[in-house]
């Protein structure tokens, strides 16, 4: 601790350092969508572990269509498996990250909102 011009006390830097370092063990979460195009205007909301998706430290949405693309040759009887069985293209949009409990109560917003204001939530069980 060290006393700044005012007078009141302040943290080391290595103090903030160990502080973040704590904040950034917890694993991140990423929330994205899947949306269809298709008249229905078909829409997914996800959150998953962001680890996975991450390109020189930051989630990119390029990756997660590359690695969600690959489920269309599982044997997963999933909406997105038949949507994509279909021929039907979907973007991806990325809504953020955070840890698991606010990334699930994120998406489940997210979900309750679409439902709310009229769009086809293809995994609103999920």
């Amino acid at each position: 601790m060290f006393f700044n011009l005012f007078g009141s006390k302040t943290s080391s830097s290595s103090e903030t350092t160990k502080g973040r370092k704590q904040m950034a063990k917890s694993t991140q979460y990423v929330v994205y969508t899947r949306e269809f195009k298709t008249r229905a205007k078909q829409i997914g909301v996800f959150a998953e572990p962001a680890r996975a998706y991450t390109v020189n430290g930051q989630v990119h949405g390029g990756k997660i269509k590359f690695k969600n693309l690959a489920v269309k040759n599982t044997a997963r009887k999933t909406a997105t498996n038949r949507l994509l069985s279909k021929g039907i293209d979907f973007n991806v949009n990325v809504l953020g990250t955070a840890p698991q409990a606010s990334a699930l109560e994120m998406k489940s917003n997210i979900i309750s909102l679409l439902r709310k204001s009229g769009r086809k939530v293809i995994n609103f069980s999920a």
